[in-house]
C-alpha cells in the first residue's frame, strides 16, 4: 500500500484491544531527523514522540513530548515540551539510560528491510514500524512518557505494527 506518512495508520491487535500508531505533520522540522510527530495510542492513553537519529550505527530513538495538537491550540504556540527533561530533573543514571534504550524505533519496508531514517511528510510511509522495548517503560515508568503524573502501568506486547489504512486527507499540521 503506497501512502504518504502523514496519512498512514498502523495497528497491532492485542488481547486487550488494538494499539495504533500514526504520524502528525509539523509546520517545521521538529528535529534534524523529521518533520513528523509519532503518536502511540494504547488501550489507556495516547503518547506523543519526536524523532532523533544518531550519527553512526545506533539508529532512531523516540523522544517523549507533550501533546503537540493541544500545544498548537494553546495561546503561546511554542509546540510541545520534551517530557524526559521534566521527568529527570536530577541525575537519574541507570533508570534514565534504561528508558532511553527502550525508546528505539524501527521502520521496515514491505520486504522487511530496515530503514535508517524516520519518515518525513510527503514521503511514502514504511510498511511496518516497531518499538519492541517500549513496553518496559510503559510498564515500570509510564509517567516518563506522558503528562499524566498518575499514569498507571500500560501493557503493550512486543510486536510489529502494520500499515492498515491510508487516510483520505493528511492530518492537520501542528507547531512548531
Amino acid at each position: 500500500m503506497s501512502c504518504p506518512a502523514e496519512q498512514a495508520v498502523y495497528r497491532l491487535q492485542t488481547e486487550d484491544g488494538p494499539l495504533e500508531i500514526g504520524f502528525i505533520p509539523a509546520t517545521n522540522f521538529i528535529s534534524a531527523a523529521s518533520d513528523l510527530y509519532l503518536y502511540l495510542t494504547t488501550t489507556q492513553r495516547t503518547y506523543w514522540f519526536s524523532f532523533s537519529v544518531s550519527n553512526g550505527y545506533s539508529g532512531m530513538t523516540l523522544h517523549p513530548v507533550s501533546d503537540p495538537v493541544a500545544a498548537s491550540n494553546g495561546a503561546k504556540g511554542d509546540g510541545p515540551r520534551e517530557l524526559l527533561n521534566d521527568y529527570f530533573a536530577e541525575d537519574a543514571g541507570a533508570v534514565e539510560a534504561e528508558i532511553w534504550s527502550s525508546l528505539r524505533f524501527y521502520s521496515l519496508d514491505e520486504d522487511l528491510t530496515f530503514l535508517f531514517e524516520p519518515p518525513l511528510a510527503g514521503q511514502a510511509a514504511p510498511a511496518y514500524v516497531m518499538m519492541p522495548e517500549i513496553g518496559l517503560t510503559l510498564w515500570y515508568e509510564p509517567q516518563a512518557l506522558t503528562e499524566d503524573s498518575k499514569a498507571d502501568r500500560d501493557s503493550i506486547p512486543r510486536g510489529i505494527f502494520q500499515l492498515v489504512e491510508c487516510l483520505e486527507e493528511p492530518r492537520a499540521k501542528v507547531l512548531p
